[in-house]
């Protein structure tokens, strides 16, 4: 194999379902896949952020060995998050203020023996974010949030090469503490997937909450979302009052909702002359001890509880995989839909018209011509201009080939009627057209989706019709000079036939056609040529009455069976690649059957080597 990925390799699977999953991403709020949850509990980004941040970097080599434990500290505005941060990692460095959004980006902190391995080992970690080292990222206010969008950015600090003073050890050395941005403002929907980046991310995630906001929806669906993903989970009521009761209904609010096992955790409000020294008196509590030996018990658990977040994600994609795959059944369904539709619709309004009303019509004129071909081979007189004619006419039906023509015999130059079969097919387009108009406008009333609104549109606009046929009518020119040349080998064929009875192809030119030739000179200086098989039918009633007459009437008519079989099946193929597959173009689908079947393999795949690490392999 080389260098060559196998099609099972579980990073490439990975690649494949982020891919197909991140498109089903602006159906999942479209038509009957829109609900509130995708507004409070963002599942769909979560499940891409848990395969781009943990799931797929466990497949790098030395995953189990290089990965630290990540606690994440998330919450709303003014919750106090930067406070157990900084009880975490034992000193002041997240800063403290009461400013909304204080922390806009996630700040890293972390000993300095940990190093960066952990994020440069995986290209899908934080993939887009500029990194700073030991500095803020910039803020973006609300106005450049609204003009210029959410700039990507994270922040890594060294807690043992800070300036300020160390106050207590990190409560786990071995542990990465994340600050995560709030996310209860309405500005913090810009940078709500690096939230998710985030908690996908954690091992440990730590809520922090206040009396005012423990019972908000929005926090609520995040922490529930989390807990159904396996991650440990641990909330800190902060500022709380001494009220055995509020505490009661904050673990009956939030650590039933987040699955945690560990108990919502109290931390009372103190008051000092700093940040620091508020900070100090804090880790004196008993209540920051119990926080602080809560992580530390978590983070000592390495590496089960690597494998027990991982497999977490597992679960939690598994569970979930048909709602995730949802939409893009449904966009399958609906374009496999739209296909037959369109498919059947071409068989009704041409393709079924076109063989009833030419084909096995009394129009119908490719057996005629392939008898005035073979009175060419014969030699009849006056039947060279006609062949010249009637093939300039039949395969550029929209010049007015005729018109110098009959000029020559003396005829006004009206314009020519288009072959019956050009004819019939200027008839059914149309209808075909509106048909398929209707059909889409009742799928634009019933699923309330834009896209069959925009097809309805486009269908109504002259850009796409002209579009459409043009093409049509080019495709049609090269049609008509196959069956042509298809009517000549016809012709050719019945030619050599006679040649093998002399006689008969002696009699074939002799007097019987000189009857034929003189209907020819009748038909073009009396009625002209219009097509029909009643102006071609003396033109070759000599010939078709001899070949009849030496017991070739089967021959006929199976020839006459294989041309209209040809024809068709060249229409058909007309028809679908110029008429029908633009149309059926107008709805795509995100993605194929093919590619969801695929979707479900790539997730087994990716599920059988989560296993085999999550059971002490390598990867």
């Amino acid at each position: 194999m080389g260098d060559e990925i196998r099609v099972t390799d579980p990073i490439a699977a990975c690649d494949r379902l982020i891919a197909v999953l991140e498109r089903a991403i602006p159906l999942s709020s479209k038509g009957r896949w829109a609900s509130d949850d995708a507004i409070h509990a963002p599942i769909l980004p979560f499940a891409i952020a848990q395969l781009r941040m943990r799931v797929r970097p466990a497949f790098q080599p030395g995953w189990i060995e290089t990965d630290p434990v990540h606690v994440t500290l998330f919450g709303g505005t003014n919750t106090g998050k930067s406070t157990v941060v900084n009880l975490i990692v034992g000193q002041a460095a997240a800063g403290m203020g009461v400013r909304a959004r204080c922390s806009q980006h996630p700040e890293a902190y972390r000993l300095s023996a940990l190093g960066d391995r952990w994020l440069e080992g995986s290209s899908t970690r934080f993939q887009g974010y500029r990194r700073y080292h030991g500095e803020h990222p910039p803020r973006q206010t609300d106005l450049e949030l609204r003009r210029d969008g959410y700039r990507r950015a994270l922040a890594i600090f060294e807690i043992d090469r800070l300036s300020g003073a160390q106050l207590a050890p990190m409560a786990a050395s071995t542990a990465i503490v994340w600050d995560a941005p709030d996310f209860s403002t309405e500005q913090s929907g810009y940078y709500l997937g690096t939230i998710l980046d985030l908690l996908a991310l954690a091992d440990l995630v730590v809520m922090t909450v206040t009396d005012e906001c423990y019972a908000d929806d929005r926090g609520t669906s995040l922490l529930k979302m989390v807990g159904d993903s396996g991650v440990a989970t641990l909330v800190v009521a902060n500022k709380l009052p001494e009220n055995p009761t509020l505490l009661e209904d904050v673990g009956r609010t939030l650590g039933t909702a987040g699955g945690s096992q560990a108990p919502v955790l109290r931390l009372p409000e103190v008051s000092g002359t700093s940040p620091i020294d508020r900070l100090e008196r804090l880790l004196r509590r008993d209540e920051a001890s119990v926080i602080r030996e809560s992580v530390q018990r978590e983070a000592v658990s390495e590496p089960a509880i690597k494998r027990r977040s991982l497999m977490g994600s597992i679960g939690f994609l598994e569970r979930r995989l048909d709602e995730f795959l949802g939409p893009l059944t449904h966009e399958v369904s609906a374009s496999a839909a739209w296909q037959a539709t369109i498919h059947r619709l071409t068989r009704e309004s041409i393709l079924d018209p076109y063989r009833q009303d030419y084909l096995e019509g009394v129009r119908y004129g490719e057996l005629n011509r392939t008898l005035l071909h073979l009175m060419e081979l014969l030699q009849v007189p006056l039947i060279g201009p006609i062949l010249e004619l009637t093939g300039r006419v039949v395969r550029m039906p929209v010049k007015l080939a005729g018109r110098g023509f009959r000029s020559l015999l003396g005829h006004r130059t009206n314009e020519p009627k288009p072959p019956p079969e050009q004819e019939i097919l200027q008839d059914l387009i149309p209808h075909w057209l509106a048909a398929i108009k209707a059909e889409a406008q009742v799928l634009a009333r019933s699923e309330n989706r834009e896209e069959w609104t925009a097809i309805v549109l486009e269908l109504e606009s002259e850009r796409f019709r002209t579009e459409l046929l043009a093409p049509f009518d080019r495709a049609f020119e090269v049609y008509r000079e196959r069956m042509e040349r298809v009517v000549r080998r016809r012709a050719e064929d019945l030619h050599e036939r006679l040649r093998e009875t002399p006689k008969k192809l002696a009699t074939m030119r002799g007097a019987n056609l000189m009857v034929s030739a003189s209907s020819v000179a009748l038909v073009i200086k009396t009625a002209g040529l219009d097509w029909s098989d009643a102006v071609l039918g003396p033109v070759v009633a000599g010939v078709w009455q001899n070949l009849l007459e030496w017991g070739l009437g089967r021959y006929l008519e199976t020839l006459r069976s294989e041309l209209k079989d040809i024809q068709l099946q060249a229409m058909r193929q007309l028809v679908e690649v110029h008429l029908e597959q633009p149309v059926r173009n107008l709805f795509p689908g995100a993605v194929s059957a093919g590619e969801l079947d695929a979707a479900r393999a790539d997730f087994a795949s990716i599920k059988a080597e989560a296993t085999r690490i999550a059971e002490g392999g390598r990867p």
